[in-house]
């Protein structure tokens, strides 16, 4: 096959891009992740759950509405209670701080205080509706893209950069706990685009990095923007040596600015409310490729905004890992009762692929809704753990969880 010639269509006018990332604290983030906990709780029981939840937190209340159906007997509402309350903890709330101060004043909720409204229907599945679940129930589009970096997981890199501090910072706070910081926390990173090493690919300098990380009283806020500066550096230095043709290294005049609003003792959901679906760019590719559909935590993988963009990625990076392509996008498009997707378009390096080349691209794909949820295992992956750590890092999905992992967290 015939290399299809790259456009330069990736560089923005002013050279910048820009990524951000949240810790699991944060309560737009904490609303995703019981959102999908009760998925994996539903789809412990029956694999063709039928879920569609929305979650909000605000003090110390959570608010789940929306259906949970199971078949044969609907969930134990104190099971999910526990569900919900379990996942304030994994996040990191109520964790004491060992040898900061008395190591217990977290001006956030803990677990046990945590009052659960659960206003959200809990039953028993319909056998016709469960019946039909490989057909579309509405209309859907999803995008998915892939760019052939293996390096960053095939994201774009400030979206791999922005994953990857927040994953050290998810280290240095909530599960180090030395210096009294976290669970809520956010950073924001900017990268400037300079002539490329490696021939069709753009190379990335950091420009500065901007946290805010929740902290409290008896913590040094002196200690903590100095270790969060070191960190953050540290991270970009390893990541330019690991792939230096697709990142330099920090310069002279690199800068992070922590905490820059002052004092952050008070977080999560006592200082802000959150709701799930409003991380929606953060959770594809961050804010120069589109992402099509709506949000996909607190939905069973049966539903097209889950499992329709899952597999426009699986698509769009086994394009990329060919070598013929750069840069792949795939947008399917579904309406009601479809079995597959109506709508099909891809493109390579910016150019819409014809339908004779299209076809060559798409053979090894059944786009079937129900080839998706078995060729990507759906039913099986950890959906908890990809609401927290990012639904597109790697080829496919998160991780598979075990069968026994959800009733032992719960």
């Amino acid at each position: 096959m015939t290399p299809i010639a790259p456009v330069l269509h990736a560089l923005p006018s002013t050279g910048l891009r820009f990524a951000e990332a949240v810790l699991p604290g944060h309560p737009d983030k904490l609303s995703d992740q019981v959102a999908d906990a009760l998925v994996d709780l539903a789809l412990h029981v029956d694999d063709r759950a039928i879920v569609q939840v929305e979650v909000a937190v605000h003090d110390h209340r959570c608010h789940v509405n929306g259906r949970i159906s199971t078949a044969g007997t609907p969930l134990d509402r104190a099971l999910v209670e526990a569900t919900v309350r379990g996942v304030y903890e994994r996040a990191g709330f109520g964790v004491p701080f060992p040898g900061v101060g008395d190591g217990l004043d977290y001006q956030c909720p803990h677990p046990s205080k945590v009052e659960v409204d659960l206003t959200c229907v809990i039953d028993v599945a319909d056998v016709d509706e469960q019946a039909v679940r490989e057909l579309c129930d509405d209309q859907a589009i999803h995008v998915g893209y892939a760019i052939g970096t293996p390096e960053t997981d095939w994201l774009p890199m400030e979206q791999h950069l922005a994953l990857t501090l927040r994953d050290a910072l998810l280290h240095r706070t909530v599960e180090d706990r030395t210096l009294g910081a976290g669970p809520d926390g956010k950073l924001l990173i900017a990268l400037r685009a300079v002539p490329g090493i490696r021939a069709r690919f753009v190379r990335w300098v950091p420009v500065w990095v901007v946290s805010s990380v929740q902290h409290i009283v008896a913590a040094s806020v002196v200690k903590l923007e100095r270790a969060l500066r070191e960190l953050y550096t540290q991270v970009l230095v390893a990541e330019s040596a690991r792939m230096p043709d697709l990142l330099a290294p920090p310069p002279a005049d690199f800068v992070v600015r922590v905490n820059e609003s002052g004092p952050f003792v008070v977080g999560g959901p006592i200082n802000d409310n959150g709701q799930t679906g409003r991380k929606l760019v953060m959770d594809f590719y961050g804010p120069h490729v589109g992402i099509g559909g709506g949000a996909l935590s607190g939905k069973d993988p049966w539903r097209l905004d889950r499992a329709g963009a899952l597999r426009a990625r699986q698509v769009a990076v086994a394009m990329v890992e060919t070598g013929f392509v750069s840069e792949a996008r795939v947008t399917l498009a579904w309406g009601p009762r479809d079995e597959r997707p109506s709508g099909v378009v891809v493109e390579a390096d910016g150019r819409v692929l014809p339908a004779d080349v299209l076809g060559r691209w798409l053979s090894k794909f059944d786009l079937s809704l129900a080839a998706t949820h078995r060729d990507l295992g759906l039913a099986r992956v950890n959906w908890e753990n990809t609401a927290r750590a990012g639904a597109f890092r790697g080829r496919l999905a998160s991780p598979v969880m075990a069968t026994s992992e959800v009733s032992s967290r719960a």
